[in-house]
């Protein structure tokens, strides 16, 4: 029986990929692991580069870009794995980080989705749990006060005051190294593809919660996580996708009646990260774009699984 199955959905990260590729098979030494790759139209060889390579891996040729859900969504149904692992193609597992993630899910049967630690490239543990988000939360997030005041209430959405370095419940674990329990696949389905790209993974945790099955941090496992390899490239994209998946978030889980308050606060979040842009002199120009198309996107109610070239892998 497969143990792991590994899914990777790629966006032009050939050389991120490769390294995720081959880590994965450097570290499953005792377990039967099954790889799955789709790629969104590619156009940096990525996928000639998996069928020469590495010729065991299960690789998907998406004829265009399908998004980061509805391509992984289509990768479930290959799955045979006790556990279906979302994995960003920037993502590398360090040693004894499969067996601790085994351990840790045979220790309670009752969690379905697992994260573990994931530390940047010069070894710094980067934050990967929050809380679920809530319309107060966002508006402080929509500030940058939370920022300001890390450990205080005001960056309660980003759990400024855990340490990342002890094992726990959480509400969500970051959808970069996402450990499903196939189990529960059943009963909580797969991702909404009507998430094109980011808050997927939050809806996922929510669900599995409501079905009361455990989200769990394990800091045993780690991971090293680049961040950004495929997203950084389109940032104009990324603001607007991020803005309207929470608008469809939010509308999916609280009702129509958000519009308001949440036209409000990503007006705020336009507002604070133009003028730290300003100050900073940070590409103010590109920064003001983004994020006033973002707030047009969010005021027009532009649907988040519309389809637009670019990023669809968020490493």
């Amino acid at each position: 029986m497969v143990d792991f199955t590994f899914a990777i959905v790629n966006w032009n990260t050939r050389e991120p990929l490769q390294r995720c590729l081959r880590s994965i098979l450097a570290e499953s030494g005792g377990y039967e692991t099954q790889i799955l790759v789709a790629d969104n139209a590619s156009e940096d060889g990525s996928a000639d580069l998996v069928e020469t390579e590495f010729p065991g891996v299960e690789l998907v040729r998406n004829a265009r870009n399908l998004g980061f859900a509805a391509a992984h969504a289509a990768l479930f149904p290959r799955s045979r794995g006790r556990y279906h692992v979302l994995v960003n193609s920037d993502v590398e597992l360090t040693s004894g980080c499969l067996r601790a993630l085994d351990e840790r899910m045979q220790s309670d049967t009752r969690i379905g989705i697992l994260g573990p630690q994931f530390v940047g490239p010069g070894g710094a543990i980067q934050p990967s749990c929050r809380r679920f988000p809530t319309l107060a939360r966002q508006l402080a997030e929509a500030t940058g006060l939370g920022r300001i005041f890390p450990k205080s209430r005001l960056n309660a959405h980003r759990m400024g005051e855990f340490d990342h370095r002890t094992p726990a419940s959480v509400d969500q674990v970051m959808g970069a190294f996402f450990l499903i329990r196939a189990s529960i696949v059943p009963e909580v389905g797969t991702l909404d593809t009507r998430f094109f790209m980011y808050y997927e993974e939050v809806d996922y945790c929510l669900r599995a919660r409501g079905a009361w099955y455990t989200v769990f941090f394990e800091p045993a496992a780690r991971v090293r996580h680049l961040g950004g390899a495929s997203s950084n490239r389109v940032r104009v994209l990324t603001v607007r996708r991020t803005m309207r998946s929470m608008h469809h978030y939010f509308r999916k889980h609280r009702g129509a009646w958000v519009y308001f308050p949440l036209a409000v606060i990503c007006a705020v979040d336009a507002v604070s990260h133009s003028i730290v842009a300003l100050a900073t002199g940070r590409r103010p120009l590109e920064t003001m774009k983004a994020y006033g198309l973002g707030l047009w996107d969010v005021l027009t109610v532009k649907p988040s699984w519309q389809h637009e070239t670019g990023a669809t892998s968020r490493a």
